[in-house]
């Protein structure tokens, strides 16, 4: 399968109001937190940088799948600082860095999603006995909606066209790479949605 192009590289860095939203996916989350108004919970959240994916897919051999980035009351200000926004949008990018999988970067160790995820990986990566660099290049986490919220309130059908179905290729395509263990995290019938050989992972 050949991916399509990447719509992230389309993400401005600096957007004025500092709502970091692909055009071609505005209207549909203007849309979504109009109707969740009296719901913040399931708002979007346009002022963190988007997390669709959060790894190398080039050396990675582990995917986890999973449902949307959540939300902790840090992000949005921690997304403003230099080196974790440079590491998110290198990682949006698919540029090189040292941590591929760049929570597990002890710069950021005390951020909210480096703490979220050393919490849920942190068994995982002992068993594997690789160091946190070496795990890092090996990880990678495909989310199946790419923008942050505190809840999803979001149904199993694919609302954000182009941006979505970028993951779903990408997810796809590691399906069918030699070698990579696939796990679902969370959202398995959202996956299955999207294409019935998910059916057959763990989640």
């Amino acid at each position: 399968m050949t991916l399509m192009p990447n719509p992230w590289l389309g993400l401005d860095r600096n957007p004025a109001g500092g709502s970091y939203i692909l055009e071609i996916d505005r209207d549909f989350i203007k849309r979504n937190n109009d109707r969740y108004a009296s719901s913040p919970e399931k708002k979007i959240m346009v002022k963190s940088i988007p997390e669709p994916f959060i790894g190398c897919p080039e050396s990675a051999r582990l995917v986890l799948l999973s449902l949307n980035p959540g939300h902790s009351e840090d992000d949005e200000e921690q997304h403003r600082g230099v080196e974790l926004k440079e590491a998110i949008f290198r990682n949006l990018r698919l540029e090189p860095q040292e941590y591929p999988f760049y929570p597990l970067n002890p710069a950021f160790a005390e951020t909210g999603v480096g703490r979220w995820w050393r919490d849920h990986i942190d068994k995982l990566q002992k068993e594997t006995a690789l160091n946190a660099r070496t795990f890092a290049k090996k990880l990678l986490v495909i989310e199946w909606f790419p923008y942050h919220s505190i809840k999803c309130g979001l149904g199993m059908k694919p609302v954000c066209g182009v941006s979505q179905k970028y993951s779903h290729q990408l997810a796809k395509q590691m399906l069918k790479k030699e070698g990579v263990v696939l796990l679902g995290m969370r959202a398995k019938n959202h996956w299955v949605n999207v294409d019935p050989e998910f059916e057959t992972f763990r989640f």
